[in-house]
């Protein structure tokens, strides 16, 4: 019983430490495709409401969503690995 107790707790602040870092994981692949994409076109990511090619928008929302999705994704299974299928 003390066990099962000990383990739920771990497994709780591994969630939180696993949101966490998936919080930190996109920041950072924001940032770091931001300037990649400023240094790479020398303008700025478009936005919703700038008037800009739909082509434009659509290559950056599709970057953006990969990169960030991807991150979140990798950092969260690092702290806390997916769970093993039961037998």
């Amino acid at each position: 019983m003390a066990e099962e107790k000990e383990q739920g707790k771990s497994s709780f602040l591994k969630t939180i430490l696993a949101t966490l870092a998936g919080v930190l994981a996109v920041k950072l692949a924001t940032y770091v495709v931001t300037t990649g994409w400023r240094l790479a076109t020398r303008e700025e990511p478009p936005q919703a409401d700038d008037p800009a090619p739909i082509a434009k928008k659509a290559m950056w929302i599709g970057l953006i969503g990969a990169v960030t999705g991807a991150a979140r994704q990798a950092a969260r299974d690092y702290v806390k690995p997916p769970q093993a299928p039961p037998d």
